[in-house]
């Protein structure tokens, strides 16, 4: 099943014919935050804080349903995803300029449970392909077949900062951002200057804008279970005097 080549055709036929610039939601901070490389010009901030808080999120079906839950433990409230043998993400359409631009995405994640895989952890293996957590960043194309996307994700094994090709499209490349298991299970920042890791996956700047970003944990080919939890998504710009304090990547 290419589950990620689909959702890019019925993304952009939605995206084509919709609005997608997002309205700005503050809401105070529950926690301290950890220190930022980049100083970012805030478009949109996802805390999560709300019981309410997925209704701003559109709902993508692969396989089953994973269950997408806001819950709450004094003093934080995030997103717990649990699936088991399912695969559905939960996506939210933005513009963001990223031919002209540097955007910015930041989010905090916890894995509780990976799915159980019989093969050494690869990107490219089809029939695993099932990560306890992902955060994709989407640039649609009018031809859905020139779009690309970039792919965040926590592996067990695999060295942060590898890089490879989706088993479904070569569009489609992974970026490991965080590695194995934690017994402590602690909360991981993410902060990920998005045009830099193009250049890196695509060896080339981005030729679309940003369109939506969506997250997913997922066990469907595995048939086994996954569990982790988001929060704290952030969308923006890199300020320019940050830009031009450090050296470009």
């Amino acid at each position: 099943m290419r589950k990620i080549f689909w959702f890019l055709s019925v993304f952009v036929l939605i995206f084509c014919v919709s609005a997608i610039l997002g309205r700005l939601f503050i809401s105070k901070k529950r926690f301290a935050e950890a220190p930022s490389k980049y100083k970012m010009e805030l478009v949109k901030w996802f805390p999560f804080s709300e019981e309410n808080s997925l209704k701003e999120w559109e709902e993508k079906i692969f396989k089953g349903k994973v269950v997408y839950r806001v819950e709450r433990e004094e003093p934080v409230s995030y997103v717990r995803a649990t699936s088991h043998a399912a695969a559905s993400a939960l996506y939210y359409k933005i513009r963001l300029d990223s031919k002209n631009k540097y955007p910015l995405v930041s989010w905090k994640w916890k894995a509780d449970k990976f799915p159980a895989k019989k093969l050494p952890e690869s990107l490219s293996v089809q029939n695993e392909d099932d990560f306890a957590a992902r955060v994709y960043v989407i640039f649609p194309a009018m031809f859905f077949t020139n779009s690309k996307v970039l792919e965040y994700v926590w592996t067990e094994t695999l060295p942060v900062g590898t890089i490879g090709t989706s088993p479904y499209s070569g569009n489609i490349k992974l970026i490991v951002a965080t590695s194995g298991i934690d017994p402590d299970k602690k909360w991981v920042s993410q902060e990920r200057d998005i045009v830099s890791d193009y250049i890196k996956a695509f060896g080339r700047r981005p030729e679309y804008n940003i369109g939506a970003v969506a997250f997913m944990t997922n066990a469907e080919h595995t048939g086994t279970s996954a569990d982790a939890m988001y929060d704290e998504i952030r969308l923006g710009y890199k300020e320019m005097d940050t830009e031009k304090s450090e050296a470009r990547p």
